[in-house]
């Protein structure tokens, strides 16, 4: 009798790693862009987050794009790049504080507290859409109307296109469950320019 508990213990234990690591594959969960008072550009990764979001910017999505954090001596993530992306200086909204996803999640929505905005456009990575999305939700406490969208990389290419995949999953996958597991504060680490 103890070993077949043992069996279903062991079968059930199996099938929800492998469910999971299926699951940190799908990076595919981009909402479709809706009007919203502020775009929100999460720091780190490459150019192409700054580039979705001054996409969206002069679409019309939004009047205002903030940066959390901004950081100008990180090219992709300053203003100077917001500006030669044609955002008009005074649609800048910049955070300076936030130094992982969770605290962009924290300090991006007092900003939107301080300024009356309900709603907002979530730009980040694809690779790491998922885990933004978790966390802007569990801060956020649906007390917002917020959309997540992706990016491709500057060059336009898929996260599992580029050259370090591996890494890329690798990392989402124990970032992700760190999050899922509140664990914020052990795991996530500032993102460098040229990292993940």
């Amino acid at each position: 009798m103890k070993i077949r508990i043992a069996g279903i213990i062991f079968c059930i234990a199996l099938m929800l790693v492998v469910t999971s690591v299926i699951d940190s594959f799908n990076h595919s969960d981009t909402d479709t862009p809706e009007k919203a008072d502020v775009i929100i550009m999460l720091g780190g990764g490459d150019a192409g987050r700054m580039e979705k979001a001054a996409e969206l910017y002069h679409a019309g999505y939004a009047d205002y794009v903030m940066i959390t954090p901004e950081n100008a001596d990180i090219y992709p993530q300053s203003t100077e790049f917001a500006l030669e992306l044609g955002i008009a200086e005074d649609a800048i909204i910049e955070e300076y504080k936030a130094t992982s996803t969770y605290t962009n999640a924290v300090e991006s929505l007092n900003i939107m507290d301080d300024y009356g905005f309900n709603s907002a456009l979530v730009v980040t990575s694809d690779y790491h859409l998922k885990r933004s999305k978790l966390i802007y939700d569990r801060v956020g406490d649906g007390q917002y109307d917020l959309k997540y969208i992706a990016a491709l990389g500057a060059g336009g290419e898929k996260w599992n296109e580029r050259s370090y995949a591996d890494r890329i999953w690798f990392s989402e996958f124990y970032k992700l469950w760190g999050y899922r597991l509140g664990l914020y504060n052990f795991i996530d680490v500032p993102e460098e320019e040229t990292d993940l």
